[in-house]
């Protein structure tokens, strides 16, 4: 096998485990997001919220960096420690722990990253990682749009949008 075949093989390889992990976050994004997006809007307008985010917009890009790896190294170990809690028979106390990782997680990295975005691209690195991801993101959902499921999914949807506006009709409340 000549050295090129070798190599596009390793890189295979090393791709594979990168890429499983932008599946998974395009499906936890694709679950959680609807349910996060109203919190995300509501925290984004606090007073305090915006002060925090200006005080972000002025530091130097690795200093954004590292205030983004702050709460992900306190809510990452705190998942594990959740799904052990579940385990080990404590389920509530496990659900209510990885539950509010990744509000906590997800709330306060969005952000930071929304914030710091501008300063972060210019970090050549991670400006790269960002581009690769979000298009492994791009593409992943627009293959996952072309899918029968999606297209079922879609239709659902608007099936119970329709139903809720008849019974909102039909039932007012206030």
């Amino acid at each position: 096998m000549p050295a090129t075949e070798e190599f596009k093989g390793l890189r295979r390889l090393i791709l594979w485990p990168a890429q499983a992990v932008v599946i998974l976050y395009v499906v936890l994004d694709a679950i959680a997001m609807p349910v996060i997006r109203p919190l995300l809007r509501w925290v984004a307008k606090l007073r305090f919220v915006i002060r925090l985010q200006d005080v972000v917009a002025v530091l130097p890009p690795y200093a954004i960096l590292v205030l983004l790896t702050v709460p992900l190294a306190f809510a990452e170990p705190a998942k594990i420690y959740a799904l052990v809690l579940m385990g080990k028979g404590h389920f509530a106390a496990g659900l209510v722990t990885i539950a509010m990782a990744y509000l906590v997680s997800l709330v306060v990295v969005e952000r930071i990253y929304n914030a710091g975005q501008a300063k972060l691209k210019t970090i050549l690195w991670f400006a790269k990682l960002m581009d690769w991801l979000t298009g492994n993101r791009d593409r992943l959902f627009a293959w996952v749009r072309t899918t029968m499921i999606w297209k079922l999914s879609v239709e659902f949807k608007q099936t119970a949008r329709a139903l809720v506006a008849k019974l909102r009709h039909w039932f007012p409340i206030g």
